[in-house]
């Protein structure tokens, strides 16, 4: 993703940075390197609060708990760093929701538009879904790749995951931000799926989240 990345003046990640991979201490590496700016997600939070892992399913509570174990206390103490919510000028960056930061799921049109009226004229960037999406007024987007989508002055974007998608699509899924014409590109770009699995299996993380990535479910 980052090599597919035309040249911008910030890298945003929204949240669940570690907890379903088998490289998380190197992806956090990876994210310091490029001086990208993140928000916490409930995955996140997890690793701080290990009481969490009680509220997730079977499979992503081992693989939580897999990932506390191999964290170093170098990633846990950037995950303690990240906020829950983040600015960008007058708008908003969070993991689930600016409701509820790291546990709210934005996925029908009446929710988002409750979400609108508070937040009024500034967009909110936000993950959780794993789904490329755009709330309007207007109702709910599901973005074309490559085409650059104007946006009104109230919106909720969500470039999808790249680690994890989960719209039927395997590839990594990015968004590209133009604030100074109030649009946004999505796009997405193919990773080595394989040996992500094959590191997944010998770490002897859930099947589950190996087969997965295949499908992009």
């Amino acid at each position: 993703m980052l090599e597919a990345l035309p040249e911008v003046d910030r890298i945003l990640v929204l949240g669940d940075i570690v907890g379903y991979g088998p490289d998380p201490n190197a992806v956090i590496e990876r994210l310091r390197s490029v001086e990208a700016r993140g928000v916490r997600g409930n995955h996140d939070q997890a690793m701080l609060d290990p009481g969490l892992v009680e509220l997730f399913n079977p499979h992503a509570a081992a693989a939580a708990r897999w990932t506390q174990r191999v964290m170093t206390p170098e990633s846990l103490d950037y995950l303690n760093g990240l906020p829950f919510y983040g600015r960008i000028g007058r708008h908003r960056v969070v993991h689930g929701s600016p409701r509820d930061p790291i546990w709210e799921y934005i996925l029908d049109e009446l929710q988002a538009e409750e979400i609108l009226v508070q937040l009024g004229a500034r967009y909110c960037f936000f993950g959780h879904t794993h789904l490329p999406r755009i709330f309007t007024e207007r109702g709910e987007q599901v973005p074309e790749e490559n085409d650059w989508i104007e946006l009104p002055a109230s919106a909720l974007v969500n470039p999808g995951s790249v680690g994890q998608p989960r719209d039927g699509n395997p590839n990594a899924a990015f968004a590209v931000v133009d604030l100074s014409r109030s649009a946004v590109r999505f796009e997405r770009v193919a990773y080595d799926i394989a040996t992500t699995q094959a590191k997944i299996r010998v770490a002897g993380l859930p099947e589950v989240e190996a087969s997965r990535l295949s499908l992009g479910r």
